[in-house]
């Protein structure tokens, strides 16, 4: 009875996306998804779900498992790096690391975050996981444990190569684990950040520049991560908060910068424009029911704390509820074991179901218990 009520109550609550719509004007070619961070519901998509280069927002999945290392006391912004020849030698968008150079783990942070320079990115993996291979292993299994079914990393980097690929709905994924994850806040400056500098007042100051353009005029813009290259086009993985809501977008395959900053400022638009976060009031109109066979016979329920939910913006008021309990239930009862259900629905469509549960427990009655209760009632006890 125990282990069936903990299974049950992993699933208190069932999301279900009230609308998910393409984008008329988007273009068809490219791949994109807009979703509610604290529920993960979809709120639009196309082609979510189809396996492309995602270049440089590969670095998100670094971000996140250097975010878990602080945080599991593995690491420190202030330790420092030495830079491998292995490092060094990565091409594209660099801060020019040479062999033997010592770099604190802040510093490279920075150049990720802001530039995503690969040597940077390569002196990280090596530094957390020994070498780029079991590095990227890690970040496979990461993958893996979020759920990120249509993804395989072969590179620390975001390279093109023909197995390392993702999808927008993965990315998304990816992106609300980084953002939800509690030491975000050591990217969060940096991530809006347009211009800075490592090895500032140096002969060797290499400029730092941040390629995602959302982040000059976007209101409530809080990042995350850009990327391009040839097989994977111009990919962007955008958050930005409004009011009590939250919002990640993430686009793939654009043609150009201009292409991709426009069509996720065209989905955060739509998300904040025809949603909202909606958080319903408890429903507490239920009668005892009857319990049969228990020690006291009557049970008092109470709904588990509704879930949030995203609802198109004026509807919250159209929202029907229907309660589902049994006429009577049988001891014993454990407290909080599911009893019944409340669905809301919107327009006929279920959009969330969260349990009616027990408010106390109700032992079986025994002869034991009975006889136990003659002798308390006999001797005034």
């Amino acid at each position: 009875m125990k282990k069936l009520t903990i299974i049950l109550l992993l699933f208190a609550f069932v999301y279900t996306p009230t609308g998910v719509f393409a984008l008329e004007d988007a273009p068809i070619s490219s791949a994109y998804i807009v979703i509610e961070s604290s529920t993960g519901q979809v709120i639009a998509e196309n082609n979510a779900d189809e396996r492309l280069g995602l270049a440089s927002l590969t670095k998100i999945m670094l971000l996140l498992l250097i975010a878990e290392e602080i945080n599991a006391n593995r690491l420190c912004l202030t330790e420092e790096v030495k830079v491998s020849a292995h490092a060094s030698s990565k091409t594209g968008s660099v801060i020019w690391l040479e062999p033997g150079e010592v770099m604190s783990v802040e510093d490279l942070v920075k150049s990720v975050v802001i530039s995503s320079a690969n040597d940077a990115t390569v002196a990280l993996a090596e530094f957390i996981g020994t070498t780029e291979e079991k590095f990227v292993a890690l970040m496979n299994q990461k993958a893996y444990v979020l759920g990120m079914k249509n993804t395989n990393f072969t590179n620390a980097v975001g390279y093109d190569e023909p197995n390392h690929y993702s999808t927008a709905r993965d990315v998304a994924i990816m992106s609300r684990a980084l953002m939800r994850e509690a030491n975000y806040t050591i990217f969060a400056d940096n991530m809006l950040t347009r211009l800075s500098s490592v090895r500032t007042g140096t002969e060797r100051e290499t400029q730092l520049v941040n390629t995602n353009n959302l982040i000059t005029y976007y209101k409530g813009i809080e990042g995350i991560k850009t990327g391009t290259t040839d097989n994977a086009g111009f990919c962007l993985s955008a958050s930005a908060t409004r009011a009590n809501m939250q919002l990640i977008s993430v686009v793939m395959g654009c043609k150009d910068n201009f292409d991709r900053v426009d069509l996720s400022e065209k989905l955060l638009d739509f998300g904040f424009g025809g949603y909202v976060l909606h958080t319903p009031e408890s429903q507490t109109a239920f009668p005892p029911l009857f319990v049969e066979g228990g020690i006291t016979h009557e049970l008092i329920l109470e709904e588990l704390t509704p879930p949030a939910i995203v609802l198109p913006r004026g509807r919250a008021d159209s929202l029907k509820f229907e309660v589902y309990l049994p006429n009577e239930v049988t001891a014993p009862i454990l407290k909080s074991q599911p009893i019944g259900t409340v669905t809301a629905k919107l327009d006929g469509e279920v959009v969330y179901e969260s349990y009616i549960v027990a408010a106390h427990s109700v032992q079986k009655v025994t002869f034991w218990r009975i006889l136990e209760g003659m002798v308390r009632c006999f001797f005034g006890v």
